[in-house]
């Protein structure tokens, strides 16, 4: 059939993502900023274009065949993105991934029929990456991993298409790319073709910070380095801040209505920083997901004041109070000195015990003991100068 919108299969329906222009979140007037939505991609990510690559190349090169079973390393997104490819062609798929994974994207690779052996959350991506390898040293006959950080597939996706999709929708005008750092493919794919089309177009990869929770990015000197990556042909590296990458999720919904998760928040953030320092142009920041897969994480949760505070003479700050046992307090204070008799201003000592007390009882907290710690500083100390 000629007639558009008509498709022989799902799969077909990977790619040409629009192109959406953003108005409100724009700090730069001079500046013309479009999103790359990916989450339109059948199965919601722009892991769809390369899962779909490195499975088709695997199969022309004799690699894949009826009865292997398809293993790889995965945050969720790609792994989601194989689960829907090998569920068109007939292929069992097993993933390894870190057990901190959003349930979402767990239970989206379930319903594609997909198997799933978890891995340490401490461990990280990396962690899952050595199990999937371990699989496949131990029955190369049995499995084929499809192993994204160093398939040259993964990249050429984006080479052959998400990069000339942007050239063609901007018409030429583009000038500036901003795409995010996991598998490293989409930057990498990206940049290769725009150099081919115009020198002059920046591409600008976006790295969280070490120890970061933004799930499916990686810090290049905290993880593995992919096979295919290679960051001295990038424009640029911008490092985005885990809250700086939430929010700008956040404010996607609240202020464009585009519902996006925490990696295009990533890209968002670095988007704006780097739009309000260009004197013109065209930006294009690519969105790699959606939103609906982090609901069961606190990205969209609107976190409550906490209901009081201490000051914490170490720290020099007020922090919030958190108890050890839901419910129940249980107090400290430092008694008076024992070298010496008391006097009323030790009394300030007992009337602190009871005031905080008082205090989270009115807070409907369980005071199970107060205790009084007597203070041997005085008598150390005179002790120490007798001696």
């Amino acid at each position: 059939m000629n007639c558009k919108n008509v498709f022989s299969n799902v799969l077909e329906c990977i790619g040409n993502t629009p192109l959406i222009r953003i108005n409100r979140m724009n700090p730069n007037p001079a500046v013309t900023f479009y999103i790359k939505f990916e989450a339109k991609n059948p199965a919601g990510s722009v892991k769809d274009r390369a899962a779909l690559s490195m499975i088709e190349e695997a199969e022309r090169q004799g690699q894949l065949v009826a009865g292997k079973i398809i293993v790889e390393a995965t945050s969720g997104n790609t792994g989601i993105g194989l689960a829907m490819v090998a569920a068109v062609k007939g292929y069992r798929v097993l993933f390894t991934m870190p057990e901190t994974a959003s349930l979402e994207r767990q239970k989206i690779l379930k319903a594609f029929g997909a198997e799933l052996l978890l891995t340490p959350g401490s461990l990280g991506t990396d962690g899952a990456i050595e199990e999937a390898y371990n699989l496949v040293r131990e029955n190369p006959s049995r499995y084929f991993i499809t192993d994204q950080f160093n398939n040259p597939a993964n990249p050429a996706a984006h080479y052959y298409g998400t990069g000339p999709e942007i050239y063609e929708q901007t018409e030429g005008k583009v000038s500036t790319i901003v795409a995010t750092l996991g598998t490293t493919g989409t930057a990498m794919g990206i940049l290769r073709a725009m150099k081919e089309k115009n020198p002059a177009i920046r591409v600008v990869a976006v790295e969280p910070l070490p120890g970061h929770k933004v799930q499916g990015l990686k810090n290049m000197k905290e993880s593995y380095v992919p096979g295919i990556f290679d960051r001295y042909a990038l424009d640029e590296i911008v490092h985005v801040k885990d809250e700086d990458a939430f929010d700008a999720a956040r404010r996607l919904a609240r202020e464009e209505g585009i519902f996006a998760g925490m990696s295009s928040g990533a890209a968002m953030a670095a988007g704006i920083q780097i739009a309000s320092v260009m004197e013109e142009g065209v930006l294009v920041a690519i969105l790699p997901d959606g939103g609906d897969r982090y609901l069961s994480t606190n990205l969209f949760t609107t976190m409550l004041e906490p209901d009081f505070r201490f000051y914490d003479l170490l720290e020099r700050q007020k922090v919030e109070f958190k108890p050890v046992k839901e419910g129940k307090a249980r107090i400290c204070v430092t008694g008076p000195p024992l070298d010496q008799s008391l006097s009323i201003s030790d009394a300030r000592r007992f009337l602190l015990a009871d005031l905080l007390s008082r205090f989270f009882q009115a807070k409907n907290f369980l005071v199970d003991e107060v205790v009084l710690i007597p203070d041997f500083d005085s008598r150390t100390i005179n002790s120490s100068i007798a001696a």
